[in-house]
């Protein structure tokens, strides 16, 4: 466990993130919980400080696959290996250009150093497209600009459309944000809610149609019964 005087001094080195940071990254939370969730030992961290040979750095986004620690025996600082062992993949999100700096300087070589094996930094600087670096860090590689990300070991494809991070999984299924997820299946189910309100006044105007027809055949019915009843008086008259 982390000792006190530890998380104090964690502490003072967090710093506030701004409300566009936080949504960014709570963006890729959501997707990669989702991503994550049919793996019983997996964990996604976020804004933990992983301490590896007497540094530590905090990324936005952590995924251990297995042996992590019960969540609720971490403090603020995930002791590599005595707490358990390094992420497998680590993502950045960088907002601002003195971010993206650190993001493809010093704590690259610190997550090589931890043997991290993905390494995606998501470039999301406010009104401007979303750029992707991304690196095998284990292998001694620098983040370099690409168009697109698979982190092998999450099994995921990422990708950008303008300010929208887009992530899929190994059969192609896209994994939405939860809020988008949410807004989609509400956007569905008016949808169909639609049809079905469509249908149903269909099936009305059916039923009024029908029921007209049926008036009208009712009224031609009344209206020949009456001519053949005069036309059979008359044929009584003619007999007599």
């Amino acid at each position: 466990m982390v000792n006190t005087v530890a998380e104090m001094e964690v502490l003072e080195e967090k710093m506030p993130e701004s409300p566009w940071h936080n949504e960014k990254v709570r963006e890729c939370e959501d997707m990669l919980r989702e991503a994550v969730k049919s793996l019983p030992t997996a964990v996604v961290f976020r804004d933990l400080f992983f301490h590896f040979k007497g540094k530590r750095y905090a990324p936005d986004l952590a995924i251990v696959l297995q042996g992590a620690p019960p969540i609720e025996s971490i403090g603020l600082v995930y002791r590599i290996p005595e707490d358990g062992p390094a992420p497998d993949a680590i993502i950045e999100v960088a907002v601002s250009s003195k971010s993206l700096g650190e993001a493809l300087g010093d704590k690259v070589e610190f997550y090589a150093e931890m043997g991290v094996k993905d390494y995606l930094v998501i470039q999301a600087f406010p009104e401007k497209p979303v750029r992707l670096w991304f690196c095998h860090p284990n292998l001694g590689e620098l983040p370099r600009p690409v168009n697109e990300a698979v982190l092998q070991t999450l099994g995921l494809r990422v990708l950008v459309q303008g300010q929208k991070v887009r992530i899929f999984d190994r059969e192609g299924n896209e994994i939405l944000p939860l809020r988008e997820a949410v807004e989609r299946e509400r956007q569905q189910w008016k949808e169909v809610e639609q049809r079905l309100i469509e249908v149903l006044e269909q099936e009305r105007k059916k039923r009024e149609e029908l029921s007209e027809a049926l008036e009208r055949e009712r009224r031609r019915r009344e209206e020949l019964e009456k001519r053949v009843a005069e036309l059979e008086r008359k044929l009584r008259g003619e007999n007599f």
